[in-house]
């Protein structure tokens, strides 16, 4: 009888298990080591001095226009090169003390870290509180081949521990121990064989699951990526910093200048000096101007997620990617407490969406909002797809609606009585004093786009209620939609005003461990709709909502 073809699998087999021997070995040995005392690599103090200049620098953007123009009135260059020079020793001797200090070790179920040079402060991690065990690798760690853990615990304000400057194979065992240990018994209080068998089969596991139990749910090419930082174009602040130093310049002198008249003539000539051609012109000049800003918003997309690949380990979702900065974040699916999707006003004309996964958040309004795990470029038809990868998020894969219930007309109407009082008082004013015609135009004019807004606000401003969640869409020129499973909810919040009460209609707050939503000038009976299917979802679900 003829032998039977060799399998892929029964080819690959043996060398998986020789791989997983391998790892098994030098995950024990390490495994060993951690109960003692462990210091880090002096190139943390590299990272150190990076992360303390980067906040320094980031903190400073407002500083930028009276930089500028303290440099245009004229300041000592010496004093300036002095100022930098003694923060870069400062933060280099800061970061020095930070490394010598610097202590972490596995003792028992928590993760225990020690720092400080006068006080010492120590603290102790229960493994079961990690929420989020997420790696990086700067490029300047890159060819020494080290990385760094960073682990964030539920509802903390800021990450809890970061082992910096760890060998990457290190980093990556540890991080296998650190999950794997809040579901086996701690091999490190068991030194005997039994307990190195076990901890060889755990670690076995865990690389076995990484090879062959992953799964994938979203891969973002170059292009979708260079379209991502395109449309997510962060262009107000660029305004806003740029409008101080841009109003320090001469503009006659620019537009006085040779080139300017030169490019004012050829426009004159090409439009033929008709209004409405160099209208066009200057709108795309603007549209060119935000192109070339868009550049930067482009390069940094590229450069923090490609190659952007989000797989699923068993009931973890794990995006990886970075070009200068591999990245690695991790986070248990069952600790989602909201999927919010938002598509700017130009992801509109491409039909694109960007998801986040937002986790408990921290004790601090808005802190660690940049943090939630996201997903770049995403078409409609893509989220359903994407959320049904997740066997056990809360509520369940739906898409997105196609359609949404206004809040009601109420709220629109309380909101322009104001800039309408104003506009009338403004006017009568304006008719005892004398004024002319074109003030009367300009304040209504005022008045008519500021209620425009408002009006635009409350077209988007809705609501889906639906088995398991609950949709709230919320824009501007933009959209928005945020998903709330019932069994993620903590709290509803009923308020009701005296014209409330008539017209039968509140204010909903619904309270997530992320935060907060809030649905205004809804019917009553929706309302308690909300509390009975909450209370009703939350008191068959025994499980921790966290």
């Amino acid at each position: 009888m003829d032998e039977l073809p060799k399998t892929p699998q029964s080819i690959k087999q043996p060398d998986v298990i020789e791989a997983a021997t391998t790892q098994q070995h030098s995950s024990v040995d390490l495994a060993n080591q951690l109960k003692q005392w462990q210091a880090l690599s002096p190139w943390s103090i590299i990272t150190y001095i990076f992360s303390t200049l980067k906040g320094i620098l980031s903190n400073g953007y407002a500083v930028i226009p009276f930089v500028y123009t303290g440099w245009q009135q004229g300041f000592d260059a010496q004093w300036f090169i002095l100022a930098i020079s003694a923060i870069i020793i400062l933060v280099s001797i800061a970061a020095t003390i930070e490394w010598r200090k610097f202590r972490f070790r596995l003792n028992g179920d928590q993760l225990e870290v020690k720092r400080g040079l006068f006080f010492t402060k120590k603290d102790e991690i229960p493994l079961s509180r990690i929420q989020n065990i997420r790696y990086e690798q700067p490029f300047y760690f890159k060819p020494l081949a080290l990385g760094t853990l960073v682990i964030e615990t539920a509802g903390s304000k800021k990450d809890e521990a970061q082992l910096v400057a760890l060998d990457t194979q290190q980093a990556q065992t540890l991080k296998r121990l650190l999950l794997k240990l809040k579901q086996a018994e701690n091999p490190l209080n068991q030194p005997t064989q039994a307990s190195i068998d076990h901890a060889q089969s755990t670690v076995a596991d865990a690389i076995y699951s990484e090879q062959h139990e992953s799964q994938p749910i979203a891969r973002k090419s170059f292009g979708d990526l260079l379209l991502f930082g395109f449309y997510h174009n962060n262009f107000i602040w660029f305004a806003v910093i740029a409008g101080p130093i841009v109003g320090q310049i001469d503009m006659e002198k620019i537009f006085d200048s040779p080139l300017a008249k030169q490019f004012w003539l050829w426009i004159e000539s090409q439009t033929h000096e008709n209004i409405g051609l160099q209208s066009l012109f200057f709108i795309v000049g603007l549209l060119f101007l935000y192109g070339l800003f868009s550049l930067i918003s482009i390069i940094a997309a590229v450069l923090k997620y490609y190659p952007y690949k989000l797989d699923r380990h068993d009931d973890t979702l794990q995006r990886s990617g970075g070009v200068l900065s591999h990245q690695q974040d991790a986070l248990a699916i069952k600790r989602v407490q909201l999927i919010h999707a938002q598509q700017p006003v130009l992801a509109r004309l491409f039909a694109r969406w960007t998801l986040y996964f937002k986790q408990v958040k921290g004790q601090e309004v808005e802190q660690k909002t940049k943090q939630h795990m996201l997903v770049p470029s995403v078409k409609p038809s893509e989220v359903e797809t994407i959320l049904a990868a997740m066997p056990n998020l809360s509520g369940g894969a739906t898409a997105l609606p196609r359609h949404y219930t206004r809040i009601h007309i109420h709220w629109f109407t309380k909101r322009i009585m104001l800039p309408l009082a104003i506009a009338i008082l403004l006017s009568v004013i304006a008719w005892f004093d004398g004024r002319n015609w074109s003030y009367f135009e300009m304040t209504w004019l005022m008045t008519a786009v500021i209620i425009g807004v408002i009006y635009l606000r409350y077209r988007n401003w809705g609501y889906v209620i639906e088995d398991n969640v609950i949709w709230q869409h919320t824009g501007l020129l933009g959209r928005q939609w945020k998903r709330i499973a019932y069994d993620k909810v903590q709290h509803v919040k009923i308020t009701q005003t005296q014209g409330q009460k008539r017209s039968k209609l509140a204010y909903v707050e619904v309270g997530l461990a992320s935060g907060s939503i809030v649905f205004p000038y809804i019917p009553i009976h929706i309302a308690e709709q909300i509390i009975s299917r909450s209370l009703h979802t939350v008191s068959r679900n025994t499980q921790n909502w966290i």
